[in-house]
Formats: structure tokens, sequence, C-alpha cells
């Protein structure tokens, strides 16, 4: 019965794919303002349900969405955008940005919140990234804004490496956005 279950264990091991983990690529490229803020949160981005999913998802030419069954994010993609999003602002500005949680004791002199209403793309043609994003002052109180945004970025080739090239090329106009608007307070 033991080796049954032994060969069993291993026959079923041997029918199953390994699943393949994607990265995104690091941003690169943005542009760079001084600015007085010393401090900038970024709180973690608000997702849809198919973009928080691990298992990545594509926009058929039918207007479905479809789970690629083989393809994951090798991280949680609400943590990941959110990371890369404060590393883009790092770069970007003159001041300290992490993402939540905000490893300081002193609030942030801003607060980057963002609302992604949708994040996808029929591969081989764009990208779509659009949503809100607010800028608040957590430490005095007096800013409180909030701005509406909407990318389309042409993704190189139907495949899953070209998707996670044009999100990140997505996420680097929206830091860029962000980055101009804090410099300007």
């Amino acid at each position: 019965m033991k080796k049954l279950f032994s060969v069993s264990l291993i026959a079923l091991a041997a029918c199953s794919a390994p699943e393949e983990r994607y990265l995104l690529p690091e941003i690169s490229g943005v542009d760079t303002y001084r600015t007085s803020v010393r401090t900038v949160q970024v709180s973690r981005m608000d997702l849809p349900a198919y973009v928080s999913d691990s298992e990545i998802t594509l926009l058929g030419e039918d207007g479905v969405l479809r789970p690629t069954r083989a393809g994951f994010w090798a991280d949680d993609p609400e943590r990941s955008l959110s990371e890369m999003l404060a590393a883009g602002l790092d770069q970007a500005l003159s001041a300290s940005v992490a993402a939540d949680p905000w490893p300081f004791e002193t609030p942030a002199d801003v607060q980057v919140t963002v609302k992604v209403h949708r994040l996808s793309g029929v591969p081989g043609q764009n990208l779509g990234f659009s949503g809100q994003y607010f800028l608040t002052s957590p430490a005095h109180g007096n800013l409180e804004r909030a701005h509406r945004f909407a990318y389309s970025v042409p993704m190189s080739a139907s495949t899953i490496q070209a998707m996670a090239q044009a999100q990140t090329e997505a996420l680097r106009l929206l830091v860029n956005d962000i980055a101009r608007r804090v410099a300007r307070g």
C-alpha cells in the first residue's frame, strides 16, 4: 500500500506542469524633480480583483478576461506595484520615499494613494492603465488633491513578458505624473 501511494505521488507530480513566475521589469528613465517635501508615503495600491490575483489574466480580442493557466506573478501584485511606484518616486524626487508599512515615526509630508480602475490590454496591442490618485498631507493636513490618469501603452508582442514591460512603462508614466505634481506643491 505504501509503495502504491509513493508511485501515485510520483506519477501525479510528473503530470503537473511547473508554474512559470514572472517579475515586472524595474522602472528606469523617470524624470527628476527637486522638491521641498522631505518624505513621501506610498499607500498600498487598490487594484481590481483580476489584477490583484497572482494568476496572470489577459484580455482577449472578444473583451473577455482569461487566466493564462501557466503564468503567475512572482510577487503579490498589490505589494509589487506599490513598491515599484515607491521606487520610481524615490528616483524621481529629492525626498525620502517609502511604501506602506510606513517605516518612520514622523508622519509623511505627502501621502500618495492610488486606485486603479483598469490595467489590461489585448496582447500585441495596447495596455490600458487608468484610475485616480490622491495626494494628502498626514503631517500638516493642508494638502488634499485628487487626479485622474489614463495611459495607453503599446505591447510589443503577444507575450507575458511584453505585457509586463508595458505595465512597467505605464507605471513609469504614473510616477512622472505624480512626481511633477508633488514637486509643484
